[in-house]
């Protein structure tokens, strides 16, 4: 067997001959076998006078680094006169990372959007590590590639892949057994994170609903009742835009909402001004269909801002229903009620005592559509 130093160099060499076995000069029983289309790192060495074989993963799906790393950790076993069990299917067991991904999903019901949007995430930033065993995630590349990550990416996209990463891993190590750390938290020590993401500034102000009103009423009918529905309501974007008729009551007089962000369900009562707004869209539908069909949540504000509205965003509706309702002194229980706000963690008293009525919330949405309608 050629004695070389087995390097990323060496091996992206044009001109190795298939079937050889390349023993690395420095570490004694790491090695790269060459094949037509592959190059296998393996460990050779003998444990106790018996032979030892290992498999250590194919380049460049992992790196020399990573295979060396490996190598040295099992070397380290059998210089011990260790001799491991079934040593071929070491590095084998885990499954990679895109397999722990919808695994993870699976166990915390994340919800179909959700899935979407993380999916999309790790193919679109961290695609070479969708296909590696997530024990992988502890070496020494992985940390620079979330180190490049951290310095190019904007801030509340480093912030979402801090968090991502940092569950999935969290969810690693409890179900597989693993010790993986995740490296955003070195960065952060180091210095090395950008500053967190500053929530959007309100640019609709109570001052605003004039101008915002009457350019909204110049809109088609389905558009104007959706964006006045979230002025009422203070819902988000996909609750209102994906109600159905079964999810309006007006016996009961309640709309429920059973998918929402926290993963909650939400219930608010049917106040006069809505039930003006839903009996019209619900007319002639059946339960499974949606109040607003063909309506776009996305160009919603862009149509409104053409028609003359001040500049704003759909979500700019939620914090200016929730400014009004604390202007008219409206109890921070009731609000996070009426808005669906799960307290913090620190909140003992509200988030395992308190439960408010839905006839104190109705009493207090009643209040602050009032005070819109008048500011309107």
């Amino acid at each position: 067997m050629p004695i070389v130093m087995i390097s990323e160099s060496l091996l992206v060499r044009d001109g190795l001959r298939p079937g050889v076995i390349l023993r690395d000069r420095v570490l004694c029983g790491f090695c790269v076998k060459v094949g037509a289309r592959t190059k296998t790192f393996q460990v050779a060495t003998s444990v106790r006078g018996k032979q030892f074989r290992c498999t250590l993963g194919r380049w460049p799906l992992i790196s020399v680094e990573e295979a060396r790393d490996r190598a040295m950790a099992l070397l380290r076993e059998c210089r011990r006169g260790v001799f491991p069990e079934r040593p071929d299917k070491a590095f084998k067991a885990l499954p990679t990372l895109a397999e722990v991904l919808p695994a993870y999903c699976d166990a915390k019901k994340l919800k179909e959007t959700s899935r979407k949007r993380y999916d999309s995430f790790f193919r679109t930033h961290f695609a070479e590590w969708l296909q590696r065993p997530v024990d992988d995630l502890r070496h020494p590349t992985f940390a620079e590639h979330c180190h490049q990550f951290a310095q190019t990416k904007g801030a509340a996209l480093v912030e979402f892949g801090r968090g991502v990463i940092g569950a999935l891993i969290k969810y690693t190590n409890a179900v597989h057994g693993l010790e993986l750390a995740t490296p955003f938290t070195k960065l952060a020590a180091a210095g090395l994170m950008p500053e967190r993401a500053k929530p959007r500034p309100r640019t609709l102000e109570v001052s605003d609903l004039p101008a915002w009103k009457s350019a909204v009423d110049t809109l088609p009918e389905p558009q104007r009742d959706c964006l006045m529905l979230l002025l009422y309501t203070g819902l988000r974007r996909s609750e209102c835009a994906g109600l159905t008729r079964e999810q309006v009551d007006f016996e009961k007089g309640l709309i429920t909402i059973p998918m929402t962000k926290n993963g909650k369900p939400h219930r608010l009562p049917i106040t006069p001004l809505m039930d003006a707004i839903l009996r019209r869209r619900c007319k002639g539908l059946a339960a499974p269909q949606t109040l607003f069909k063909g309506v776009s949540v996305e160009h919603l504000a862009e149509m409104a801002i053409r028609a003359g509205a001040p500049k704003f965003m759909l979500h700019d509706l939620r914090k200016l229903h929730a400014s009004v309702g604390k202007a008219q002194g409206i109890p921070d229980s009731v609000l996070r009620r009426i808005l669906n706000h799960t307290p913090p963690k620190s909140d003992t008293l509200n988030r395992h005592y308190v439960a408010v009525e839905l006839t104190a919330v109705s009493a207090e949405l009643v209040r602050i559509q009032a005070a819109v309608q008048s500011a309107s």
